[in-house]
């Protein structure tokens, strides 16, 4: 995995929190034996990462710190869905494998800045990327 520094603008030292629902196959992924996946995502992102408690069906996993360290976290829990995949692809007959949906849970107070003014940041996120 590439070490990507990302540097907010102005300088500033800023702690973000994303939030992600998943259900509780892919958290158990996450999580790993015994926690030792989710104690090595921690250890090599410098991220903090949080799973909700509970037997529900859906969890949220929370990961807060600096924009670096978030970019991280997220990569290792993506490659760890595509590692998932394949390894599941490779000890099974099916040909494709449908793919891992990963929601991202924003408060409300937050959405207008994501969608901007007449849908334009949107609109700009969807041509960029």
């Amino acid at each position: 995995m590439e070490n990507t520094k990302v540097q907010s603008e102005g300088g500033l030292n800023v702690t973000l929190t994303i939030r992600l629902l998943m259900h509780g196959k892919e958290v158990g992924s996450i999580i790993g034996k015994k926690g030792e996946t989710v104690k090595k995502m921690r250890e090599e992102s410098g991220a903090r990462i949080n799973i909700s408690e509970g037997n529900c069906p859906e969890r949220i996993v929370t990961i807060t710190g600096p924009t670096d360290t978030i970019f991280k976290a997220f990569a290792m829990i993506a490659y760890k869905f595509e590692e998932d995949i394949i390894n599941s692809m490779s000890n099974s007959p099916a040909t494709s494998k449908p793919p891992v949906t990963l929601r991202l849970v924003v408060p409300a107070s937050q959405c207008g800045s994501l969608i901007g003014k007449g849908g334009s940041k949107i609109k700009e996120m969807r041509e960029t990327h």
